[in-house]
């Protein structure tokens, strides 16, 4: 059955009515709603407090309640996005240096197939990486740099271009590429596995476009998961039946993975600012466990790797 359009005042009605949700002040509720949505607020995040029996909110839920939810998981994805961004330019970074300085700055390095481990598996998408790459080579750009230096120099090397490519699109170019680089870029992360770096970058890319597509974040859970960790076991997080049960999942995850792929003083900066975050909103018993902070997640600040 369709939706049926409601005004906001029967949206608030609705909600008081039929939903028990506590509503002192129509005017407020009429401006958030107006500001936010209905569905962005309201549907976005009314699991936490409603009743699974009745599909009521549980007696004593105010609208506030359901607003600050919603506040707490703004700010939380703003500052996951500015360091997760962070995170990334590090690794194209490094691998953008590490590639050059074993092949050369020429642009038909990075598009030979010559460095990549083929097979006849991932043929197709090599070749399609590589397509993706000659693309920006060859057709009009509407990056500046990228337009500089086809003019000026005839040749785009790889630490210029790879600003220009997705997430998804650099960790495709790490996986397919010969171990020679990938290896070292490993060395740059605390000395990590390659499999490690795998599951760091494809959780890092599913994270940053939850977060770009502004969708709801504190309790967002992967298919996938990170490979297990140092970090997993110092914080002594729980196991069943082998699996650990937080930080591999849900967003502590990420808190593990910039654990690994930002400096010192970049993490430490995130962890203040994630730590402040929690303490703004002080969300209820109920939140913390379905982003995945074990009780003593704040220690993996001291924690070496």
């Amino acid at each position: 059955m369709a939706k049926i359009f409601k005004s906001y005042d029967e949206q608030i009605a609705f909600l008081r009515e039929e939903k028990n949700l506590i509503i002192t002040d129509n005017e407020y509720a009429r401006h958030i709603l107006a500001k936010t949505s209905y569905f962005s607020l309201i549907s976005g995040y009314k699991e936490s407090f409603k009743n699974p029996t009745t599909g009521k909110y549980i007696d004593g839920t105010r609208f506030e309640d359901i607003y600050d939810l919603y506040c707490f998981d703004n700010e939380l994805r703003s500052i996951f996005l500015k360091y997760m961004l962070i995170a990334e330019h590090s690794v194209k970074s490094s691998l953008a240096y590490h590639f050059t300085d074993v092949y050369g700055e020429n642009q038909n390095e990075y598009l030979s197939l010559s460095h990549y481990s083929v097979t006849k598996s991932n043929q197709r998408n090599i070749q399609k990486l590589v397509n993706i790459l000659s693309y920006h080579l060859t057709h009009k750009s509407e990056y500046n740099y990228i337009t500089h230096y086809k003019k000026r120099h005839q040749n785009v090397p790889l630490w210029i271009l790879i600003q220009v490519l997705t997430l998804g699109q650099f960790s495709h170019m790490y996986d397919y590429l010969n171990a020679t680089v990938p290896i070292k870029v490993c060395r740059d992360f605390h000395d990590i596995g390659r499999k490690d770096m795998h599951s760091f970058l494809s959780i890092l890319t599913k994270h940053r476009n939850a977060c770009a597509h502004g969708d709801r974040f504190f309790n967002y859970i992967t298919k996938d998961s990170i490979t297990d960790t140092s970090i997993h076991k110092k914080l002594h997080i729980i196991q069943k039946n082998g699996r650990y049960q937080c930080g591999k999942t849900d967003i502590f995850s990420e808190v593990i993975i910039l654990k690994y792929l930002l400096d010192k003083d970049d993490f430490r900066n995130f962890y203040y600012e994630l730590k402040y975050c929690l303490k703004k909103y002080c969300p209820n018993q109920q939140i913390i466990p379905q982003m995945g902070f074990p009780e003593n997640w704040m220690s993996i600040l001291r924690l070496k790797i």
